[in-house]
Protein backbone atom coordinates (compact mmCIF):
# COMPACT_ATOMS: atom_id res chain seq x y z
CA UNK A 1 0.00 0.00 0.00
CA UNK A 2 1.50 3.13 -1.40
CA UNK A 3 2.37 6.33 1.49
CA UNK A 4 2.27 9.82 1.39
CA UNK A 5 6.38 9.06 0.51
CA UNK A 6 5.03 7.81 -3.20
CA UNK A 7 3.88 11.04 -4.31
CA UNK A 8 7.38 12.62 -4.31
CA UNK A 9 10.74 11.42 -5.85
CA UNK A 10 13.57 13.19 -3.78
CA UNK A 11 14.75 11.00 -0.52
CA UNK A 12 14.18 14.30 1.59
CA UNK A 13 10.74 14.98 0.04
CA UNK A 14 10.33 11.23 0.69
CA UNK A 15 11.53 11.47 4.87
CA UNK A 16 9.33 14.98 4.93
CA UNK A 17 6.30 13.21 3.85
CA UNK A 18 6.39 10.54 6.02
CA UNK A 19 7.47 12.76 8.78
CA UNK A 20 4.43 14.62 8.35
CA UNK A 21 2.15 11.96 8.04
CA UNK A 22 3.50 10.49 11.34
CA UNK A 23 3.09 13.78 13.16
CA UNK A 24 6.83 13.89 13.57
CA UNK A 25 7.44 17.52 14.72
CA UNK A 26 10.62 17.57 15.31
CA UNK A 27 11.94 15.73 11.93
CA UNK A 28 9.36 18.59 9.97
CA UNK A 29 10.96 21.09 11.73
CA UNK A 30 14.47 20.22 11.05
CA UNK A 31 14.06 19.65 7.58
CA UNK A 32 12.17 23.04 7.01
CA UNK A 33 14.27 25.29 9.23
CA UNK A 34 17.89 23.56 6.83
CA UNK A 35 16.72 24.29 3.57
CA UNK A 36 16.46 20.64 2.77
CA UNK A 37 12.77 20.32 1.68
CA UNK A 38 11.17 23.46 0.01
CA UNK A 39 8.06 24.41 2.23
CA UNK A 40 6.16 24.65 -0.68
CA UNK A 41 6.85 21.58 -2.90
CA UNK A 42 4.28 19.87 -4.68
CA UNK A 43 4.39 16.20 -5.50
CA UNK A 44 2.11 13.83 -8.09
CA UNK A 45 -1.49 14.87 -7.62
CA UNK A 46 -1.35 18.56 -6.22
CA UNK A 47 0.23 16.46 -2.99
CA UNK A 48 1.55 19.47 -1.02
CA UNK A 49 2.83 18.99 2.93
CA UNK A 50 -0.84 20.63 4.26
CA UNK A 51 -2.77 18.35 2.27
CA UNK A 52 -0.78 15.49 3.56
CA UNK A 53 -1.19 17.08 7.35
CA UNK A 54 -5.06 17.49 7.05
CA UNK A 55 -5.20 14.16 5.89
CA UNK A 56 -3.49 12.53 8.68
CA UNK A 57 -5.16 14.73 11.01
CA UNK A 58 -1.50 15.37 12.45
CA UNK A 59 -2.56 19.08 14.04
CA UNK A 60 1.72 19.78 14.95
CA UNK A 61 2.34 18.64 11.56
CA UNK A 62 0.18 21.77 10.57
CA UNK A 63 0.87 24.16 13.04
CA UNK A 64 4.86 23.50 12.31
CA UNK A 65 4.15 23.55 8.38
CA UNK A 66 2.06 26.93 8.84
CA UNK A 67 4.94 28.78 11.12
CA UNK A 68 7.16 28.04 8.65
CA UNK A 69 5.10 29.41 4.86
CA UNK A 70 4.01 26.57 4.05
CA UNK A 71 0.46 27.83 2.88
CA UNK A 72 2.38 29.89 0.24
CA UNK A 73 -0.41 32.20 -1.45
CA UNK A 74 -3.48 32.29 0.56
CA UNK A 75 -5.20 32.38 -2.86
CA UNK A 76 -3.23 29.95 -4.57
CA UNK A 77 -3.01 26.28 -5.63
CA UNK A 78 -1.17 24.95 -2.38
CA UNK A 79 -4.24 26.56 0.26
CA UNK A 80 -6.94 25.63 -2.26
CA UNK A 81 -5.86 22.02 -2.47
CA UNK A 82 -5.31 21.90 1.31
CA UNK A 83 -8.98 23.79 1.90
CA UNK A 84 -10.50 20.71 -0.44
CA UNK A 85 -8.91 18.17 2.07
CA UNK A 86 -10.06 20.17 5.14
CA UNK A 87 -13.63 20.29 3.61
CA UNK A 88 -13.83 16.66 3.20
CA UNK A 89 -13.81 16.03 7.07
CA UNK A 90 -16.06 15.94 9.31
CA UNK A 91 -14.20 18.20 12.16
CA UNK A 92 -14.27 21.32 11.10
CA UNK A 93 -10.98 22.04 13.88
CA UNK A 94 -8.94 21.63 10.05
CA UNK A 95 -10.95 24.66 8.01
CA UNK A 96 -10.79 26.76 10.48
CA UNK A 97 -6.94 26.47 11.20
CA UNK A 98 -6.40 26.89 7.38
CA UNK A 99 -8.71 30.04 6.98
CA UNK A 100 -7.08 31.48 9.93
CA UNK A 101 -3.92 31.25 8.38
CA UNK A 102 -4.82 33.65 5.90
CA UNK A 103 -6.12 30.48 3.47
CA UNK A 104 -9.27 31.99 1.25
CA UNK A 105 -12.33 30.29 0.85
CA UNK A 106 -12.90 31.71 -2.18
CA UNK A 107 -10.77 28.96 -4.34
CA UNK A 108 -10.63 26.01 -5.96
CA UNK A 109 -9.50 22.72 -4.68
CA UNK A 110 -10.35 18.79 -5.98
CA UNK A 111 -10.84 20.68 -9.49
CA UNK A 112 -13.90 22.37 -8.37
CA UNK A 113 -15.15 25.66 -6.34
CA UNK A 114 -14.85 24.93 -3.09
CA UNK A 115 -18.38 26.28 -1.76
CA UNK A 116 -19.89 23.57 -4.50
CA UNK A 117 -17.52 20.90 -2.51
CA UNK A 118 -18.70 22.40 0.78
CA UNK A 119 -22.87 21.74 -0.44
CA UNK A 120 -21.78 18.39 -1.78
CA UNK A 121 -20.83 16.70 1.63
CA UNK A 122 -24.07 17.52 2.97
CA UNK A 123 -22.58 18.50 6.25
CA UNK A 124 -24.68 21.50 7.19
CA UNK A 125 -21.79 22.93 9.61
CA UNK A 126 -19.38 22.55 7.16
CA UNK A 127 -21.28 24.80 4.70
CA UNK A 128 -22.41 27.43 7.33
CA UNK A 129 -18.90 27.83 8.03
CA UNK A 130 -18.27 28.91 4.35
CA UNK A 131 -21.27 31.06 4.19
CA UNK A 132 -20.33 32.86 7.95
CA UNK A 133 -16.80 33.45 7.01
CA UNK A 134 -17.09 35.03 3.42
CA UNK A 135 -17.62 32.82 0.76
CA UNK A 136 -19.06 34.55 -2.43
CA UNK A 137 -22.07 32.80 -3.69
CA UNK A 138 -21.84 34.26 -7.29
CA UNK A 139 -18.16 33.14 -7.63
CA UNK A 140 -18.26 31.30 -10.86
CA UNK A 141 -17.68 27.64 -10.95
CA UNK A 142 -15.88 25.14 -13.86
CA UNK A 143 -18.93 25.24 -15.84
CA UNK A 144 -19.43 28.99 -15.78
CA UNK A 145 -22.24 28.83 -13.61
CA UNK A 146 -22.64 29.55 -9.77
CA UNK A 147 -23.03 27.48 -6.65
CA UNK A 148 -26.89 28.22 -6.75
CA UNK A 149 -27.41 27.43 -10.14
CA UNK A 150 -25.10 24.01 -9.49
CA UNK A 151 -27.40 23.57 -6.47
CA UNK A 152 -30.39 23.84 -8.70
CA UNK A 153 -29.18 21.20 -11.11
CA UNK A 154 -29.18 18.56 -8.04
CA UNK A 155 -32.55 19.22 -7.23
CA UNK A 156 -32.11 21.13 -3.61
CA UNK A 157 -34.31 23.98 -4.19
CA UNK A 158 -34.23 25.07 0.08
CA UNK A 159 -30.48 25.65 -0.45
CA UNK A 160 -30.89 27.67 -3.81
CA UNK A 161 -33.98 29.55 -2.25
CA UNK A 162 -31.28 30.10 1.18
CA UNK A 163 -28.76 31.16 -1.20
CA UNK A 164 -31.03 33.88 -3.22
CA UNK A 165 -31.70 34.55 0.58
CA UNK A 166 -27.92 35.95 1.14
CA UNK A 167 -27.18 37.51 -2.55
CA UNK A 168 -27.02 34.81 -4.51
CA UNK A 169 -27.54 36.36 -8.50
CA UNK A 170 -30.79 34.97 -9.80
CA UNK A 171 -29.58 35.69 -13.58
CA UNK A 172 -26.75 33.24 -13.17
CA UNK A 173 -26.63 31.32 -16.96
CA UNK A 174 -23.42 28.76 -17.21
CA UNK A 175 -21.53 27.95 -20.19
CA UNK A 176 -24.08 25.29 -21.01
CA UNK A 177 -27.16 27.64 -21.49
CA UNK A 178 -28.45 26.63 -18.26
CA UNK A 179 -30.35 28.87 -16.08
CA UNK A 180 -32.06 28.41 -12.45
CA UNK A 181 -35.60 28.43 -14.05
CA UNK A 182 -34.61 26.03 -16.66
CA UNK A 183 -33.32 23.74 -13.97
CA UNK A 184 -36.49 24.33 -11.85
CA UNK A 185 -38.89 23.55 -14.70
CA UNK A 186 -36.76 20.78 -16.09
CA UNK A 187 -36.90 19.06 -11.88
CA UNK A 188 -40.71 19.40 -12.16
CA UNK A 189 -40.54 17.07 -15.46
CA UNK A 190 -38.79 14.17 -13.68
CA UNK A 191 -41.32 11.34 -13.59
CA UNK A 192 -39.89 10.49 -10.48
CA UNK A 193 -40.21 13.92 -9.00
CA UNK A 194 -42.78 14.24 -6.29
CA UNK A 195 -45.02 16.86 -6.43
CA UNK A 196 -46.53 16.68 -3.03
CA UNK A 197 -42.96 16.76 -1.00
CA UNK A 198 -41.31 19.72 0.33
CA UNK A 199 -38.87 20.12 -1.92
CA UNK A 200 -41.63 20.50 -4.56
CA UNK A 201 -42.96 23.19 -2.57
CA UNK A 202 -39.17 25.00 -2.40
CA UNK A 203 -39.17 24.46 -6.40
CA UNK A 204 -42.58 26.47 -6.92
CA UNK A 205 -41.16 28.96 -4.83
CA UNK A 206 -38.08 29.90 -6.63
CA UNK A 207 -40.04 30.05 -9.52
CA UNK A 208 -42.30 32.29 -7.99
CA UNK A 209 -39.58 34.33 -7.14
CA UNK A 210 -38.08 34.41 -10.26
CA UNK A 211 -41.10 35.27 -12.03
CA UNK A 212 -41.98 37.98 -9.88
CA UNK A 213 -38.69 40.01 -10.88
CA UNK A 214 -39.27 39.28 -14.84
CA UNK A 215 -37.60 35.41 -15.34
CA UNK A 216 -38.83 34.39 -18.93
CA UNK A 217 -41.85 32.23 -18.16
CA UNK A 218 -41.05 29.70 -19.45
CA UNK A 219 -37.05 29.83 -18.98
CA UNK A 220 -35.39 29.67 -22.26
CA UNK A 221 -33.86 26.46 -23.56
CA UNK A 222 -30.18 26.01 -23.22
CA UNK A 223 -30.09 27.10 -26.75
CA UNK A 224 -32.16 30.29 -26.66
CA UNK A 225 -30.00 31.04 -23.53
CA UNK A 226 -27.03 30.82 -25.54
CA UNK A 227 -28.26 33.32 -28.45
CA UNK A 228 -29.79 35.62 -25.62
CA UNK A 229 -26.31 35.97 -23.87
CA UNK A 230 -24.73 36.44 -27.59
CA UNK A 231 -27.27 38.78 -28.41
CA UNK A 232 -26.58 40.69 -25.15
CA UNK A 233 -29.83 40.36 -24.23
CA UNK A 234 -28.95 38.33 -21.05
CA UNK A 235 -29.83 38.98 -18.40
CA UNK A 236 -32.53 41.57 -19.65
CA UNK A 237 -32.01 45.19 -19.27
CA UNK A 238 -33.38 46.64 -16.03
CA UNK A 239 -34.23 43.85 -14.36
CA UNK A 240 -34.02 43.17 -10.08
CA UNK A 241 -30.43 42.03 -9.28
CA UNK A 242 -31.88 40.10 -6.21
CA UNK A 243 -34.87 37.37 -6.41
CA UNK A 244 -36.70 38.22 -2.99
CA UNK A 245 -39.40 36.46 -1.40
CA UNK A 246 -42.96 37.23 -1.84
CA UNK A 247 -44.21 38.87 0.61
CA UNK A 248 -46.96 37.01 3.26
CA UNK A 249 -50.16 37.37 2.02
Amino acid sequence: MSGPDSYFEKSTDKQMARAVADGEVDTVRRLLESGEVDPLAVGSDATSWLTIAVAARQKGSLDTLLEHGALGDPKGKIAGQALYAATLLDDLYWLKRLHAAGADLNNYGGGDLLLEVAVDTRNREMLDYYLEHGANLNMRTNSGGSVALSTAQAKRFDLVNEFLDRGAAPWVMDSLGSTLGSAAERAGKVPAWDHRSPMNQQRLLLLERLHAIGFPNPAPTANEGHALREAGKWPPPNVPGKAPRPAAP
